[in-house]
């Protein structure tokens, strides 16, 4: 599988997010648990073996494709998803802070 972390994504549930494409990159999978499965933990888990930086890299990528889009479905997963990634994202960017 290229360019996908199998033994990750397989241990959080990667048919949930991509059900449809088996083979998904890392990003692709990344963009959806920010706009499917937004949580804490798991968007950890995700800063934790991607980086934060990659993660919110991804985050602002799939935030200007959604708005592009105009997709109406896709545009309340963005409104639903916003307030909880933004802040799971401020929490980690905060405890980076501290700890550097």
């Amino acid at each position: 599988m290229p360019n996908q972390d199998k033994e990750f994504w397989d241990a959080h549930g990667r048919v949930g997010l991509v059900w449809s494409n088996p083979d998904a990159s890392d990003d692709v999978l990344i963009a959806a648990a920010l706009l499917k499965q937004p949580n804490f933990h798991l968007l950890l888990e995700i800063a934790s073996r991607f980086g934060l930086a990659r993660l919110v890299r991804v985050w602002e990528r799939v935030q200007r494709e959604v708005e592009q889009s105009q997709c109406d479905g896709e545009l309340r997963n963005l409104g639903r998803a916003r307030p909880i990634v933004e802040r799971c994202l401020k929490s980690m960017e905060e405890a980076v802070c501290q700890k550097g």
